[in-house]
């Protein structure tokens, strides 16, 4: 996290007042958001969890849903060669 030193900056007091009492300050430049300022307390460590999730917990979601339809690749297939063959090109007229 960067710092800067107050003597740098002038924050107006109603700013000042709301960190004070830990609410989020947004600094606007031309209608745009482009700082906020938040008291030091609301910071929170940077989390060292990974991101996704986990495998024993996909494999636990998964075990509670419909299982396939053993028929499905039939049908593909049925459906499939009822079309006929692909063109070798996939960008070719079929």
């Amino acid at each position: 996290m960067a710092t800067v030193n107050a003597e740098h900056v002038r924050i107006p007091k109603s700013a000042r007042e709301a960190v004070a009492r830990h609410e989020r300050v947004v600094v606007v430049n031309r209608d745009r958001p482009v700082l906020a300022l938040v008291h030091p307390d609301d910071l929170q460590a940077p989390s060292t969890r990974r991101r996704g999730r986990q495998v024993r917990d996909i494999v636990s979601a998964l075990a509670g849903t419909v299982a396939p339809d053993p028929e499905f690749a039939n049908d593909m297939d049925a459906i499939l060669n009822s079309v006929g063959p692909a063109p070798e090109e996939p960008w070719e007229p079929s």
